[in-house]
């Protein structure tokens, strides 16, 4: 019998999964930093593991398909959706991401929740609102879309089907092209224009599609493919090869004992082939220009196997990170350092085999992945970096051996921060030659990226 001085362990009643979720949105809408650092504390809150993988799919959700949502909401909202209360906004874009693409929850539990967690935070007389917004919006769907695409009435979803709207809820694409891929997609217009002149029509839906799916789990094997299938194997965790990375379908949670074991280690596919660029050998001397968090500057590690790393960042928090790879190391002789933003590197020239420079970039590459920088970017950001990232060549030229190789990649599908950069720094430098290693684009197999090797001369011209 319990004593009667024991108290209850939770004075109030436990989170759902769906009140977390909402808080976060919540925070973020209010500018309190990014889901992902904010993410993994509230799926501690939760015991389930069902509920920690809806609360993962309601926030992360909610969050990619934020555009969307408020182009097709705005037809059924007397006022703008961006000028409602914090708290209303929230509520109703979490509902309504439930009712489009939530098969599994019923409408009534959607509407329910929103409206009982809008009244506690903006009061019943406000929530009443978001009763009426989302009892509109059920009213306003067709069903599931059937036949040729109709694309001023189909909500798409990740699966490659759509719901239909009875009504007109998107800009007419005979006039309007960029407006109406954008609100379909969740994508800024400037966004969609951009892609458009650069990369025609097929490729910009194909990217669009892909911004919209949850990027897969992908691993790489700190020792060899086969042994980490074969723990997987052991575990009974599905698993998939794509683009020649193991992928799980589900299972996060279950594979964090791999992850701490040294087996493996979360690395999305594009990001895995840059440091082979590299092309290293056992004994060389390695820097990591730009390396936090630190997944590359592992993988560099891991292959090779005996020699020096040198890791570093501007950011004395992510320093932080880069130090907490130490033990993680093995043989390799392992250094961290802060470097300025600006002038020379405290380096001896000549003094490397390998440099990579993963290099800061828009992120158009990963926007399903970094669900918030597709609405944090700006129209300049892509002219803006490419000049840090040609500076940021320029500064670690010197620091490569003859025969040496100098990396660049980027998680960017901007020309202007790809081969724009690469093709001005071989204008700039005399005698260096180069090639682009690979281009990729976001898909359902993998991010967007790309990757160029860049070679000193072998004497001074």
């Amino acid at each position: 019998m319990q004593g009667a001085s024991a108290a209850p362990l939770y004075k109030r009643p436990m989170p759902t999964s769906r009140d977390l979720a909402a808080d976060l949105l919540l925070r973020l809408d209010r500018g309190g930093g990014r889901m992902k650092d904010s993410l993994p504390a509230a799926r501690r809150a939760l015991v389930d593991p069902r509920e920690r993988a809806l609360l993962t799919e309601l926030a992360y959700g909610t969050l990619r398909r934020q555009g969307t949502l408020d182009a097709v909401l705005a037809s059924f909202s007397s006022r703008p959706i961006e000028r409602l209360n914090a708290a209303l906004r929230i509520a109703i874009r979490l509902g309504a991401y439930q009712l489009f693409f939530l098969d599994r929850i019923p409408n009534h539990a959607a509407v329910d929740h929103a409206v009982g967690w809008a009244s506690k935070h903006a009061g019943a007389k406000r929530a009443g609102f978001v009763n009426g917004v989302l009892r509109a919006l059920i009213r306003g769907i067709a069903g599931p879309a059937t036949g040729a695409t109709e694309s001023r009435r189909d909500v798409p979803r990740e699966d490659g089907g759509a719901v239909r709207m009875k009504g007109d809820v998107f800009p007419d694409p005979e006039t309007h092209a960029a407006a109406n891929l954008g609100a379909r997609y969740g994508m800024p217009t400037w966004s969609v224009q951009r892609w458009l002149r650069a990369f025609g029509t097929d490729r910009t839906s194909d990217i669009l599609r892909a911004g919209i799916g949850r990027p897969p789990l992908t691993l790489r094997a700190r020792g060899t493919t086969e042994a980490l299938t074969a723990a997987l194997d052991e575990r009974g965790l599905a698993w998939e090869l794509r683009a020649g990375a193991v992928c799980l379908r589900g299972g996060d949670e279950a594979v964090e004992p791999l992850l701490e074991e040294g087996h493996a280690t979360v690395q999305d596919a594009t990001s895995q082939r840059v440091v082979p660029c590299l092309a290293l050998q056992p004994g060389q001397r390695v820097l990591d220009l730009c390396a936090a968090p630190g997944g590359k500057t592992l993988q560099a590690a891991d292959e090779l196997r005996q020699g020096e790393v040198v890791a570093c960042d501007i950011d004395p928090r992510k320093i932080a990170l880069l130090e907490a790879l130490r033990p993680r190391m093995g043989a390799v002789n392992y250094h961290v350092k802060r470097v300025a933003p600006e002038g020379p590197l405290p380096f001896e020239p000549a003094s490397f085999d390998a440099v990579l420079i993963d290099a800061p970039c828009t992120n158009t590459g990963v926007y399903a992945r970094r669900v918030e920088a597709r609405w944090r970017a700006r129209p300049d950001d892509a002219a803006t970096l490419a000049a840090v990232q040609g500076d940021l060549l320029d500064r670690a030229a010197g620091l490569v051996r003859p025969g040496g190789r100098l990396v660049y990649s980027t998680c960017s599908i901007e020309p202007a921060e790809n081969e724009g950069v690469f093709e001005a720094f071989l204008a700039r430098h005399v005698g260096w030659t180069g090639e682009v290693a690979f281009r990729t684009w976001p898909s359902a197999d993998g991010d967007g990226g790309f990757a160029a090797v860049l070679m000193p001369p072998v004497a001074a011209p």
